[in-house]
């Protein structure tokens, strides 16, 4: 194999998330040990952990190459030590490297193709990256669309993926990218049916050819698995691995060391490491690395509310809605009061109407919550300021 620039990239991104193979290991190890600028690039991303900010800076990849430009352009004798987060936006801006966005939003699995200069300028919003590095671009409510790659013939269209056929020449794993304030559906070729939420991507191969039915899933997802006694469907997601046989259920990977699993009906099994346990249907158990797992009722309304494009919150803090407005309307919160994060709210936050709806609703519930925007940022504080 020739070890290009962007693929000892992405081994260090596999490295990172623990999905590399003992021969990849030790070609890194070897690298670093005799070339500065990798154990640096290594250093930081060991160093730095994936929030969702980095999809919105390099969302903009005009502003992104004003940000990057300056050092890129240094004389190239001088080795530029950059933070994971301009490498990310660097790589994407200029092409260079375009899997290492999907890669800190996806688990390591099968084999990631690099994008093309192309692609990566095409790849924005909902989009379906193929095992062999194609890029397609997928329309959201709109007609269904005919599209042929291959052997294999997808219908894409009013927030919906299928497919049918085989996947000669395409076998592997394919990522769905769901960007923010955007919801999808796709529908595998076991007939399980999975629902995205926005800023989420699913690792899946076209057909399942082995005697279990593996999916790799970051953010949120409900699944409708179609049942198959012969082979288990096994969702993998950064923490925890949940196994079924066909039943319907939630999970959920947004907040950082946490993983919650709704069970709506059937039966599942989370594990983690040794740790395994079992779930009944109207239990949801929630897994950090502290505490392991453990199991609770849910208000099944509240925890699926999100299909229905709606987020429910009782006594929530308003902290914690600020990355629910990032992800279904893409502006980011600041508090100019950190006070005001504390304070709970009881509600509903509906995707279907403008956010200035919320908004107002939010100041004129008494609290004294004010807001403006500066920019593309929503500045919340308190009606007193």
């Amino acid at each position: 194999m020739e070890y290009t620039q962007e693929h000892i990239y992405e081994l260090l991104l596999r490295k990172k998330k623990g999905g590399i193979d003992h021969p990849d290991d030790q070609y890194l190890e070897q690298l670093m040990e005799e070339d500065e600028a990798v154990s640096r690039l290594w250093e930081d991303i060991r160093e730095h952990d994936f929030d969702e900010n980095v999809w919105y800076e390099i969302a903009d990849s005009e502003a992104a190459w004003e940000k990057v430009a300056p050092e890129l352009l240094r004389t190239r004798r001088r080795i530029v030590r950059l933070s994971v987060k301009k490498w990310l936006v660097a790589a994407c801006t200029i092409g260079i490297i375009g899997t290492g966005i999907y890669f800190l939003l996806t688990p390591p699995a099968g084999n990631f193709a690099n994008l093309t200069e192309e692609n990566a300028a095409r790849a924005k919003g909902l989009r379906l990256q193929m095992a062999n590095g194609k890029t397609i671009q997928l329309p959201y409510n709109s007609p269904a669309q005919q599209i042929t790659t291959g052997n294999m013939a997808l219908n894409a269209g009013a927030r919906t993926l299928q497919y049918s056929g085989e996947d000669y020449g395409l076998s592997g794993y394919n990522t769905l990218v769901v960007p923010p304030r955007m919801d999808y559906r796709i529908i595998l070729s076991d007939g399980t049916e999975v629902w995205l939420n926005a800023t989420s991507t699913l690792k899946f191969p076209f057909n399942f050819r082995e005697n279990r039915r593996e999916v790799y899933l970051e953010g949120e997802g409900y699944f409708k698995v179609a049942r198959n006694a012969e082979k288990p469907f096994i969702v993998h997601t950064p923490q925890t691995d949940v196994e079924v046989l066909g039943t319907e259920f939630n999970i959920n990977t947004y907040k950082a060391g946490i993983t919650s699993t709704a069970l709506v009906s059937g039966a599942v099994s989370a594990r983690s490491g040794a740790s395994v346990i079992e779930l009944r249907p109207g239990q949801e158990a929630v897994y950090t690395k502290r505490l392991g797992f453990t199991v609770q009722q849910f208000d099944k309304d509240m925890v699926l509310s999100w299909m229905n494009g709606v987020f429910q919150f009782d006594n929530t803090r308003l902290g914690d809605l600020a990355p629910v407005i990032k992800r279904w309307f893409g502006v980011k919160v600041e508090f100019d009061d950190p006070a005001l994060a504390n304070s709970l709210f009881t509600g509903v936050l509906d995707k279907h109407h403008e956010l200035d709806f919320f908004l107002k609703n939010l100041k004129n519930t008494g609290f004294g919550v004010d807001y403006y925007f500066s920019g593309e940022t929503l500045h919340l504080r308190s009606a007193a300021q």
